[in-house]
């Protein structure tokens, strides 16, 4: 593993020291404005806070209040590190190197005994490869193809919900949703310019490296193994969409964004309790679901200032789809809506 990281470094020092209009000590940290999440992406690489209603279960709903819609608070805290940036052929190509990295964190601010963590996702990666061609033609000013060879990702229910689930007596108290990836992404008209008008399209895949082993799977001494039912299913792929208007002179702009992702709807029981039946559960089949993240809202473009902090966008935010955190994928039929902040 430490001979594969090294080589791909120093392969990656090559692609930089080759790509021409640039020296290699100029690119080094150079912010590129290009290769960033699109404000619908649903694990995004900027900072985003989430303060609305979502579905609730009693698998996360540690007061077990029973209501079908609760507040709840979520945050994503992500960046990506810039490394390298280089123009090729007098700026008409164009390289990146960013490191992405980003933890999402789940919060029922509003149980009056204590503020849980439900749950908190992470991701890091090896650095991604992002490369432009300006073409200028007509409406396609640009398109890019972004390759991240390396992704991980892994989840952690929160303590006070593995507690009561041991407590109540749950078959499965942790399902470990831990997994290696690689992503590829095409994108066609990367808004360089993100005080001008703008329309984005982007489709990605994500590919599993170890496809037998899946998404997830449950240790012995988490519960009973044997109620997982992991398929192979080793991809994850997502259609995206976002419209920028052009700023006004105070720096502000409309901004829509919507994705499409078709995921794995995760292969484990889905759990009810109260305190009449106890524990009972549902056995859900690994399968195929699609889920809809949609952002419409007004951003604010620093008009002194073009870099990483300089944008935020304040707006609505609505997801349908299976649970998109953690062990609780496995649920359908997710619902979330409210007021989003993100700071890019």
């Amino acid at each position: 593993m430490r001979k594969c990281i090294l080589t791909y470094f120093l392969v990656l020092i090559s692609i930089c020291l080759a790509a021409q209009g640039t020296s290699f000590r100029d690119g080094i940290f150079r912010y590129a404005p290009y290769g960033h999440s699109l404000l619908s992406d649903m694990h995004p690489n900027h900072v985003r806070l989430d303060f609305g209603a979502s579905t609730n279960h009693s698998e996360w709903d540690w007061g077990q209040t029973g209501k079908r819609m609760r507040p709840n608070t979520y945050g994503i805290f992500g960046f990506n590190l810039p490394i390298w940036r280089g123009d090729i052929v007098n700026g008409q190509y164009a390289l990146s190197v960013t490191w992405p990295m980003s933890a999402s964190i789940w919060l029922d601010l509003l149980e009056h005994v204590t503020a849980p963590v439900v749950n908190v996702d992470w991701r890091i990666s090896l650095p991604a490869w992002t490369f432009v061609h300006r073409t200028n033609m007509g409406f396609m000013k640009n398109y890019s193809v972004t390759f991240a060879p390396f992704k991980h990702e892994s989840t952690h229910i929160g303590d006070e919900v593995v507690l009561q689930h041991v407590d109540h007596g749950f078959p499965i108290r942790r399902v470990n949703v831990s997994y290696n990836y690689s992503e590829y992404i095409f994108t066609v008209n990367e808004a360089e310019d993100f005080r001008e008008e703008c329309h984005t399209l982007r489709i990605g895949l994500m590919l599993l490296w170890n496809w037998k082993k899946g998404w997830y799977f449950i240790d012995k001494t988490d519960g009973d193994d044997s109620l997982a039912q992991p398929r192979m299913s080793p991809w994850e792929a997502y259609l995206q969409y976002q419209y920028q208007s052009r700023t006004s002179k105070h720096g502000f702009q409309a901004v829509v964004s919507a994705e499409i992702r078709n995921r794995a709807l995760y292969g484990y029981p889905v759990f009810e309790w109260n305190e009449a039946d106890g524990v009972t559960y549902t056995m859900q089949k690994e399968s195929r679901v699609f889920t809809y993240n949609i952002f419409a809202g007004a951003r604010f473009c620093n008009p002194k200032y073009d870099g990483y902090f300089s944008r935020f966008a304040l707006g609505i935010r609505a997801y349908h789809g299976n649970n998109p955190y953690g062990q609780f994928r496995n649920h359908k039929n997710f619902n979330h809506i409210g007021v989003c902040f993100m700071f890019e």
